[in-house]
């Protein structure tokens, strides 16, 4: 595993944790209003009431007046109520972190030796790199109701609903650039034609390709374990997933194929659409 995977898997894995502590410091209790001996101060401005002055009896007919002028005409005022200032203090509630026992994005093959591989839901990505020329394959796969997960030769094998998605880097220096993909020599095709993949040319005239749609209803699949630059990991289904993707794709073709980082951050972010698109988990699955 390259340095670059390691900083990535760490980062994502400890950036939920930072993320709590960072709201514990923005959502402290806030402190009740401290009492005096005058009117309690609030966030709104109140009029205390003075106390009413007692008013001298006069001689006058309180026939047909209201209960309350009789009483003062008689000499006899009602006492006045002290103005009441009621401050609420607020709780701050912390912050509820969702699957805060999820990770984001382990290497498969550990996930599956410590027994953490999602069975419900989840993506994995392989990308396949040519350590001597920078010509990359990755496949995107995404998965949901496994029935088996079991080890199968070299590799680990998955019995489940399915979807896959290529996506291929060819250097400039590439000699077979004009052969359709499903064509060329084993270690370099993708099962695509070039009217079924769209592409950027970047600025060094490296070309990435990607599948327009995924392959459909995978119902197993065998993923190699990975060989010298090769990688392969699980992204389990969390909220924040899509961005983890697009973070990787974004670091594997400027580290591992080359790409330029303003055509690695677009090309990271077709795919990523893709993916979210036509890859999703709602209802079964859908186009």
């Amino acid at each position: 595993m390259l340095k670059w995977q390691k900083t990535l898997i760490m980062e994502v894995l400890h950036k939920s944790h930072q993320g709590e502590k960072n709201m514990a410091k923005i959502t402290k209790p806030v402190k009740p209003a401290k009492k005096t001996a005058k009117a309690t101060k609030t966030t709104k401005t109140v009029k205390t009431t003075k106390p009413a002055k007692a008013v001298k009896a006069k001689p006058a007919r309180t026939a047909g007046r209201p209960a309350g002028a009789a009483a003062k005409a008689s000499g006899t005022a009602r006492p006045v109520k002290s103005a009441k200032t009621t401050v609420k203090t607020t709780r701050a509630k912390s912050p509820k972190v969702k699957d805060e026992n999820v990770p984001k994005v382990l290497s498969l093959f550990d996930a599956f030796t410590s027994d953490r591989l999602p069975r419900d839901q989840g993506y994995i990505v392989s990308s396949f790199i040519n350590g001597n020329t920078g010509y990359s394959i990755y496949e995107v796969i995404s998965y949901s109701g496994v029935k088996a997960i079991y080890p199968d030769g070299t590799g680990l094998t998955f019995q489940s609903q399915g979807k896959k998605l290529h996506a291929l880097i060819e250097p400039p220096s590439y000699p077979h650039k004009s052969i359709e993909p499903y064509l060329r020599d084993k270690a370099d095709q993708i099962p695509l034609r070039f009217k079924e993949v769209s592409k950027i040319i970047a600025k060094n005239q490296t070309t990435l390709y990607w599948a327009k749609k995924p392959i459909e209803s995978l119902s197993s699949f065998t993923i190699a374990r990975p060989v010298g630059y090769n990688v392969s990991f699980v992204f389990y289904n969390r909220p924040d997933m899509y961005v983890t993707l697009k973070k990787f794709f974004e670091q594997s073709f400027t580290n591992d194929a080359g790409l330029p980082m303003a055509d690695a951050r677009k090309g990271a972010e077709e795919i990523t659409a893709v993916v979210k698109k036509a890859m999703n988990f709602k209802g079964v699955y859908e186009d």
